[in-house]
């Protein structure tokens, strides 16, 4: 069955206890996320992914539907086809391995009960990295002398293919610069604050 989700007293008293135990650490940090995690759940951590999955899925279907649509290089929407399979195919095993595979053991470390999953996984990011480099390569060379308006010139390519497939990839290197000024954020703040 369910369990009911902790109360407000028992996540502050382990709140606290983590405090006392680590001090203004990162350890606490450390601690702290992990309650937050525990306290919030599996099941919203499924339902983001799920909400991850229509990026990828966005991606599947635009490539599908414009795969003639791109005579400047005809591998942009196959970039967007493969991109958006790698991403469902890694959300979903991700969620294989959180919901079927994985166990705690008595230390409170995760274990994953099916190895083999993870370094498919792992395969799976390795390749999905690969193809990213390619994207760009094929996405960004092209960028100044692409032409969205006459599907007769042999620099066309269909204006949502491209656009999506060069926001694609520069969302990911926001995303990536986002997190990199966060996490600094979050280690001056953890050093000011021990």
């Amino acid at each position: 069955g369910t369990e009911p989700p902790p109360s407000y007293d028992s996540l502050f008293g382990k709140i606290k206890e983590a405090r006392t135990e680590h001090g203004n650490s990162f350890g606490f940090f450390k601690a702290l996320l992990a309650i937050l995690g525990a306290a919030i759940g599996g099941i919203v951590c499924v339902a983001c992914v799920a909400a991850l999955m229509a990026f990828p899925i966005a991606q599947l279907v635009i490539g599908l539907q414009n795969q003639d649509q791109c005579t400047i290089n005809n591998k942009i929407p196959l970039f967007l086809i493969v991109s958006g399979a790698c991403g469902c195919a890694a959300a979903v095993l991700q969620i294989m391995d959180q919901m079927c595979c994985s166990d705690t053991d008595s230390s409170g470390e995760r274990r994953s009960k099916c190895p083999c999953l993870g370094f498919i996984l792992h395969l799976l990011n390795l390749f999905c990295f690969a193809w990213f480099i390619c994207g760009n390569v094929w996405v960004y060379k092209i960028h100044k002398t692409v032409d969205y308006d006459d599907p007769a010139s042999e620099e066309f390519c269909g204006k949502l293919v491209y656009l999506f497939a060069f926001w694609s990839i520069t969302a990911v290197y926001v995303a990536l610069g986002a997190t990199c000024v966060i996490g600094c954020g979050c280690v001056c703040l953890m050093a000011c604050l021990g």
